[in-house]
């Protein structure tokens, strides 16, 4: 049986950046839903931000708040220092700038692709309404360029955000990406070459894949085609 339990809901970014961590640092698991509409008592308790995911060591505490983490960032942290992954770079300045594309990917681009794109399309679906392509069309032109623009510039031509090596970094940006690339697809590979071959190379990692396949399952019962808005 599986000394840690993840808490949460496939659809949710974040906890597809803790599974990809999960699988990156080969962590066996099991995961738990929680319906982030109407979230239980008991995860209340043990997520006082009511966010998901959650993170169970199990050999620290079987129930309440003893051995859970809430927030991607921290868990991801602990795992990398349970597993030793080197999620964090080599060296001080590496680790730096690590932390920094996982804010940036964590908080103003997943709040731009989360709040203004993911859900504008989705939401309304899962009412039994149509999408908000509106919002939508508009953040996709006048909202994603200068991330995409950044991204693509921090890239440089190379394989990796810092480093030669996957890391936190590389895992947050590729989320959110992916995220979008669900519901609409993926920026135009002709003017974000390195992006794009960045996030389709993170894609086919084992953690993507396993959640990307449960979430294209649910989104297609209710969205069979992606909108195209570039």
């Amino acid at each position: 049986m599986a000394e840690l339990v993840l808490y949460g809901a496939a659809l949710s970014p974040f906890v597809r950046k803790v599974q990809a961590v999960l699988h990156h640092v080969g962590a066996d698991y099991e995961t738990k839903d929680v319906d982030f509409f109407n979230m239980p008592d008991w995860f209340v308790e043990i997520s006082p931000a009511r966010r998901i995911p959650v993170l169970r060591d199990k050999t620290i505490g079987t129930s309440g708040i003893p051995g859970t983490i809430p927030d991607s960032s921290a868990i991801a942290m602990f795992l990398n220092q349970r597993f030793d992954a080197g999620l964090y770079g080599d060296d001080a300045f590496q680790a730096g700038r690590i932390a920094w594309f996982e804010e940036y990917a964590d908080t103003e681009f997943a709040q731009t692709a989360g709040l203004d794109l993911f859900r504008a399309i989705m939401f309304p679906l899962f009412r039994g309404e149509a999408p908000d392509v509106e919002t939508a069309s508009k953040t996709w032109n006048e909202k994603f360029p200068r991330f995409f623009d950044y991204l693509e510039g921090a890239l440089d031509g190379n394989s990796y955000f810092v480093g030669n090596k996957v890391t936190i970094a590389d895992i947050s940006v590729a989320t959110q990406l992916l995220q979008i690339d669900l519901v609409a697809g993926l920026p135009d590979e002709e003017k974000y070459p390195h992006l794009v071959r960045h996030t389709k190379a993170m894609k086919a990692a084992p953690g993507f894949v396993e959640n990307l396949e449960r979430c294209s399952a649910f989104i297609s019962g209710l969205l069979p085609e992606k909108v195209r808005l570039g």
